[in-house]
């Protein structure tokens, strides 16, 4: 799973690239890369056309969560390893 700045900083576009890309304002990308909760299904879709992606495999919510969800999964795979 992916957050959408990941994809973007994937690619080495800068939010200012992605926006003219998207035709939206870098504000937008930014405020969507913070909170995705309630991204519009126009914007998702050209997310996932280009990064070729699937719907689930897109982190959609706070940025604060994702980080939280990455560390938690982190930590539950170095306990199944007993490495933690």
């Amino acid at each position: 799973m992916k957050s959408l700045e990941q994809l973007r900083k994937g690619v080495g576009l800068s939010q200012l690239e992605l926006a003219t890309l998207f035709k939206v304002s870098d504000r937008t990308i930014y405020n969507y890369e913070r909170d995705s909760t309630n991204i519009p299904n126009s914007l998702l879709d050209k997310y996932m056309i280009a990064f070729d992606i699937e719907y689930d495999d897109i982190f959609l919510g706070k940025k604060y969560d994702f980080i939280v969800q990455q560390q938690k999964l982190i930590h539950r795979r170095l306990k199944d390893r007993k490495l933690a």
